[in-house]
């Protein structure tokens, strides 16, 4: 199984309730215990409640075209998920994880540029979508532009610093790129 369809097979599992996004009132506290965090197993877990948060709709139909994307995702449907969060952003413009879930598809297709527009749009209603912003970096690197990619990983450290997935990305870009001067 590759590691992107094991992050949305995880996503998946924290699309399952609905109700609030990234407006939610809980979110600056888990953003200040993010950054608390003491060890990456909290910080994954601290993660997980804000992506919960971010999945969330107070309407039940974008809830399930959200799961419905998402379960598309996952089982390679590509198009399908595609034509849903379409849909999903047309009717629902100020739901960031819905931006995010489109850049991620279009990821996947190898549509960066366009990826690129959705995530600009995801962090323009939520800034510290982590996710989005790794999304950068792993952009960066499908396009041979290391230097952008370690700013973008690096950034995500500054919103969640014990977050295991830049970390190793930074180190292993910082080794790849030597010594700065």
């Amino acid at each position: 199984m590759t590691i992107q369809r094991v992050l949305l097979l995880a996503a998946l599992l924290v699309c399952q309730s609905s109700l609030a996004d990234q407006k939610s009132t809980d979110l600056p506290a888990l953003f200040g215990k993010l950054q608390k965090a003491e060890n990456p197993q909290q910080a994954v877990l601290i993660e997980t409640e804000i992506w919960k948060k971010w999945y969330e709709r107070d309407d039940t139909s974008g809830g399930e075209r959200m799961s419905n994307a998402i379960n598309a995702m996952t089982t390679g449907r590509y198009t399908v998920a595609l034509a849903l969060l379409d849909e999903l952003v047309t009717k629902e413009s100020d739901f960031a994880e819905a931006w995010n879930r489109r850049a991620t598809v279009h990821y996947l297709l190898g549509n960066y540029k366009q990826s690129l527009s959705d995530i600009e749009q995801t962090l323009t209603l939520e800034p510290r979508h982590f996710g989005a912003i790794s999304g950068i970096g792993m952009i960066m690197l499908k396009m041979g532009e290391t230097d952008k990619a370690l700013h973008a990983f690096e950034q995500v450290l500054a919103i969640s610093p014990l977050n295991v997935g830049a970390t190793k990305s930074v180190k292993d870009l910082e080794a790849r790129l030597g010594p700065s001067i």
